[in-house]
């Protein structure tokens, strides 16, 4: 043990724990090649169209931020399949060393079992699997991480702002990351004078708000939304009290009544509602992604692209006051799921479509059959998410037989849509790389039902920090409360969705080492809450 803990307080231990890592995603990549995660075509489109300034589907570029795109596609159309699993392998690899660089301010046993869990994780590197946001989050927020650690470990202007700029990348991976500014408050809890804490602050705060604004000022110039990212406005809490909780009612409210005679006047009297006889109860009381898309197309044309939702917005409002006890519960409910359910890996189906080639709007124009027999009431939206467009200039046209396809106002625009679904096509080919196995593919994602669930590891970090108080909890509590913040606001717009968890994990399991391997006496210079870095 004393080998091992000199080793884990080594740099020479930093480099064995990454070959190590590679090693674990190399052996798992035998049986699993890298395969398209969650959204993947869009994040292709948003890529596709990043050099453009003038975007043929603009949604895509304000919904879907820059990072990822860039991060997880960028590699995979530039030098393919194959190197983009090698960088997936690397980043997985990096976000172990970095998680457990963490847990090591605490003392070397605290990194080793951080380390040591991490690596059986299946979940976790499962994820590095799947090409999309999922992935390229949890790496940047295992960096991240480690930024908070060095900035407690010494509190200076320098570190702190590094900091900011981390949270910056991480509302530009995913939107909902906003909610990590917070983390500006993070000085206030050390001890430092009050002067020294209120400059810390602004040294955190600073750097992302100028960055995120900067992206928000982009955005109004190109695509006429001064956003960071479109869309929060409709999803919270709209979305879940639409497509979840379904608590959407006209007798709410003012706003609800008008969301509903809009409904009635406009949606239900388009394909594919029209044919199938759907009123407004039905369609209120099976909200569902599909319909999800034809509320906020809706929205734009009813109410305007400038008022940002509102409409939408007001009436969730009134939605959550009218049964705060069932939206708390459902939200409730989905945390738990969050904090429980184990993540799966599924292999494409060969006989099945590509992923560019289903219902995304982003990259096909082709709809499925007139039947919905997968338990929705339509077989798609009216008008896709992603059609929308400030002027209107993209609409969806519905055929007898049920196919549907855009129709773009300037045939130029029609030309530019065909080429970027080419353009998209082309890249989405490349993954999966190779085969891969069903059978050790299935067992691998069982084995994910065997390895500790979030919440346990949550809830033994802090009964631990609590009796133990061992050095460097501050910042394995934080982690752990950044980490919780971030499940508590998906939670509270959307279902629950298990690459939202992953991602945030290990903070969960970092605390857990701390608190149960965590030096508890005093340890050299004294700096502020951890244990100085060896």
């Amino acid at each position: 043990m004393s080998r091992l803990e000199a080793l884990a307080s080594s740099r020479r231990g930093a480099a064995a724990l990454f070959c190590l890592a590679l090693l674990v995603y190399v052996l798992v990549s035998l049986a699993l090649p890298l395969v398209a995660g969650r959204d993947f075509p869009t994040y292709v489109t948003t890529w596709v169209q990043l050099d453009q300034w003038d975007s043929v589907l603009p949604m895509t570029m304000l919904y879907r931020p820059p990072v990822a795109p860039i991060v997880a596609i960028g590699p995979l159309d530039a030098l393919g399949g194959w190197v983009a699993e090698a960088w997936l392998a690397l980043l997985y690899a990096g976000s172990i060393v970095a998680w457990s660089a963490v847990a090591r301010r605490a003392g070397p046993r605290a990194a080793l079992l951080a380390a040591a869990a991490l690596l059986l994780y299946p979940g976790y590197v499962l994820l590095f699997h799947r090409l999309a946001s999922d992935a390229v989050f949890a790496a940047g927020f295992a960096g991240w991480a480690l930024l908070v650690a060095r900035a407690v470990e010494r509190p200076t202007w320098g570190r702190f702002a590094l900091v900011g700029l981390g949270v910056a990348v991480l509302a530009l991976t995913r939107p909902g990351n906003q909610v990590l500014l917070l983390a500006a408050l993070l000085p206030l809890a050390l001890p430092l004078a009050w002067r020294r804490r209120g400059a810390l602050v602004a040294a955190t705060a600073v750097p992302a708000v100028v960055v995120l604004g900067a992206w928000a000022v982009n955005n109004g110039l190109r695509y006429d939304d001064y956003a960071v990212a479109r869309g929060s406005e409709a999803y919270l809490p709209f979305f879940r009290v639409f497509t979840t909780d379904h608590l959407v009612d006209p007798r709410n409210g003012d706003a609800s009544r008008e969301l509903a005679d809009a409904i009635r006047r406009d949606v239900l009297t388009r394909e594919p509602y029209r044919s199938r006889g759907i009123d407004l109860d039905t369609f209120l009381a099976h909200g569902s992604d599909r319909l999800f898309e034809d509320v906020l197309n809706l929205s734009d044309r009813t109410w305007g692209w400038d008022t940002d939702y509102a409409t939408l917005r007001r009436a969730a409002l009134e939605s959550v006051r009218a049964d705060p006890g069932g939206y708390l519960s459902g939200v409730a409910s989905t945390l738990g799921r969050l904090l429980w359910q184990p993540f799966f890996y599924e292999l494409p189906d060969p006989a099945g479509p590509a992923p560019a080639a289903t219902g995304t709007a982003a990259a096909a124009s082709a709809a499925p059959p007139a039947k919905a027999d997968d338990g929705e009431l339509v077989p798609a939206a009216n008008q896709g998410f992603y059609y929308t467009t400030p002027d209107g200039r993209v609409t969806e046209r519905w055929r007898p037989d049920g196919t549907h396809d855009p129709v773009f106002r300037d045939p130029g625009d029609a030309r530019r849509y065909a080429n970027l679904r080419q353009d998209v096509s082309a890249v989405v080919a490349q993954i999966p790389p190779y085969e891969g196995s069903r059978t050790v593919t299935r067992q691998v994602s069982r084995a994910s039902k065997l390895w500790p669930r979030a919440v346990l590891w949550l809830l033994v970090g802090l009964v631990a920090v609590a009796i133990r108080r061992p050095r460097g909890s501050l910042v394995a509590l934080a982690l752990a409360a950044a980490a919780l913040l971030v499940l508590v606001l998906d939670a509270a717009a959307v279902y629950a969705v298990a690459e939202f968890a992953v991602p945030v994990v290990p903070a969960f399991v970092v605390l857990a080492a701390v608190g149960l391997l965590g030096r508890r006496e005093a340890d050299g210079a004294g700096e502020p809450g951890t244990v100085p870095a060896r």
